[in-house]
């Protein structure tokens, strides 16, 4: 299965997108199209979707968690399905389930986590003859216990980690050893953006920004 990954909103971005503070991706196949968060602006998202050559019509629309900067763009989105983490002060109407569940075949939700008062979850894309990608959108929980929780509740050990680490501003050590942890539970690849800071980045290796887009396997 050919699968696209396209970061369509970031704090920072390749001209002649826009940067904003939020967080959007998209995931096409030849079977379906799923986009991940709405970035903070309808106006944002949409301005850059069409610069990358992207339609906001997708099959399933799946939140992160319920922040401003995730979900701001919703009115821009034509979505046949939403989902959402468990969260009773979620405010769009979605699908939701505490634990670990399959969406569609070979896109799993996490189990919904909390921390911060924030309830989150990640999004696991399978793919056949190649691995996993987790895709994350804040990452309050962190996102080295939401990595653990897709190898404890779904036994996969995704090779590809791309979204909000939450890392901007946390102590170097913080950084390195979350960055390692993801690593050593089987990690290969990790674009930190968004949330991440620079130092995640760095230690990443990744120059992912809006614009930025894998093509797998």
């Amino acid at each position: 299965m050919a699968v696209e990954i396209s970061v369509l909103v970031d704090n920072e971005a390749y001209p002649p997108l826009k940067p904003e503070w939020g967080l959007s991706i998209k995931v096409e196949t030849p079977q379906w199209s799923l986009l991940w968060d709405t970035g903070a602006t309808p106006q944002t998202l949409k301005y850059n979707a069409s610069q990358m050559g992207k339609s906001l019509d997708v099959d399933f629309l799946v939140f992160s968690h319920r922040h401003w900067d995730h979900t701001g763009g919703y009115e821009a989105v034509n979505a046949k399905e939403v989902y959402s983490p468990y969260d009773p002060h979620f405010p769009i109407r979605a699908k939701s389930n505490p634990e670990a569940y399959e969406i569609y075949d070979g896109i799993y939700a996490t189990r919904t986590l909390e921390a911060y008062g924030i309830r989150e979850m990640g999004l696991v894309i399978d793919i056949e003859g190649y691995g996993q990608v987790l895709l994350v959108g804040c990452s309050h929980p962190g996102v080295h216990n939401i990595y653990a929780s897709v190898v404890k509740d779904l036994g996969l050990k995704p090779r590809i980690v791309i979204g909000g680490f939450h890392l901007f501003g946390a102590p170097k050590r913080v950084v390195e050893s979350v960055i390692s942890s993801l690593k050593n539970m089987g990690a290969k690849e990790l674009h930190p953006i968004h949330c991440s800071g620079e130092y995640a980045k760095r230690l990443a290796g990744s120059n992912a920004a809006a614009g930025f887009v894998l093509r797998l396997p």
